[in-house]
């Protein structure tokens, strides 16, 4: 039902009048009631219809599409926290260590964004300076930042000590989106895990952490013979974390059935693009949103996803403040099911 307030009082006052012979005058007390059931209705009507729409994954949103992916067996992807070095400095060496604690606290110059040391290092005696390993308070892309971005200390010390980040702060991600998490379920609900077919091991695989994306080809070394190609965000995964996935699908597979889990393979992809801003935007910030945009882009590749001049030129377009692009000398890229996308070397001017 999508009527609105308006139409939803028109047809109470218009029955009102079939029934009674005269319209009710708006400060009258049948008038006054009216309008206040009407809101009441359109409210309510609003409501139901909010419901209807979380009933379904395909326009289930927030925490209302995380319970379709439970029943599917899934979750959302939670986003990563960024991660660099913070040089903490003394105006002059003391003559005795100074101690960083883990979990010191530092902020941006705005106070916006907060980063916490995850090891503990000192200053030591003669010395004025010491880099320290730290990660951003909360996952997001947002905590992605320039190196001299982070400049304030949260955390007292009894001694005046600067910082500032040599670095800057990579690898924070969002939590998947629900566009992603929505195509998902509805590839799960196409092809449900049973015990034996493809889906199931690519479940399987991708429940381990460290695991972002896994293709799976049946039967690629004969009968009963499945293999497994396993990739993180945008980069190989590691060793520890394939052998991982090897014990999960020794200890879950069927009778008769053998796996074997592999690497899968970076294709470099090297990316040249020119693009021209909005009025009112400066082009280095516009850049520098470009380039974060084209680097998050090839991260949320899977194993054995094409690259295209379509789904790369719209990731740029989305970028606020972009106004035209060009891909020069690009060409759709061939993923094949052993491989993944990498960005290789971006190149960002103006057009």
């Amino acid at each position: 039902m999508d009527y609105s307030y308006e139409e939803i009082l028109e047809r109470m006052s218009d029955k009102f009048y079939e029934l009674s012979g005269y319209e009710a005058d708006r400060v009258s007390d049948v008038g006054i009631r009216m309008r206040v059931l009407a809101g009441e209705i359109f409210s309510l009507t609003s409501e139901l219809d909010q419901i209807k729409k979380q009933m379904f994954v395909t326009t289930a949103s927030g925490d209302k599409l995380d319970l379709h992916a439970q029943m599917a067996g899934t979750e959302r992807i939670k986003g990563e926290k960024a991660q660099g070095r913070i040089m903490f400095r003394l105006d002059v060496p003391l003559e005795y260590d100074i101690i960083i604690p883990k979990g010191t606290i530092c902020t941006n110059s705005e106070g916006t964004l907060n980063y916490v040391t995850i090891e503990e290092q000192s200053i030591e005696s003669g010395s004025n300076y010491a880099f320290v390993w730290c990660e951003a308070e909360n996952s997001g892309k947002r905590y992605n930042v320039s190196p001299d971005t982070v400049t304030t200390i949260v955390t007292y010390f009894s001694v005046g000590i600067s910082i500032t980040n040599s670095m800057s702060f990579q690898g924070g991600t969002d939590d998947e989106s629900d566009e992603k998490l929505r195509e998902r379920i509805i590839e799960l609900m196409r092809n449900k895990p049973n015990g034996i077919n493809s889906q199931y091991y690519k479940t399987l695989a991708e429940s381990v952490d460290g695991v972002y994306s896994a293709c799976v080809v049946a039967n690629s070394g004969g009968a009963g013979a499945v293999s497994i190609f396993i990739a993180d965000r945008g980069k190989e995964v590691t060793e520890a974390v394939r052998t991982e996935v090897q014990t999960a699908a020794d200890q879950n597979k069927s009778i008769g059935i053998y796996v074997f889990v592999n690497k899968a393979s970076a294709v470099s992809v090297n990316v040249t693009l020119k693009i021209s801003v909005k009025d009112g935007y400066s082009f280095s910030e516009v850049k520098t949103a470009a380039e974060e945009a084209v680097t998050e882009f090839f991260n949320t590749l899977s194993v054995n996803e094409d690259v295209t001049c379509a789904s790369l030129g719209n990731a740029v377009y989305a970028v606020e403040g972009v106004k035209n692009y060009q891909l020069i000398g690009f060409q759709d890229t061939s993923i094949g099911y052993s491989e993944f996308a990498s960005l290789g070397t971006l190149t960002v001017s103006s057009i």
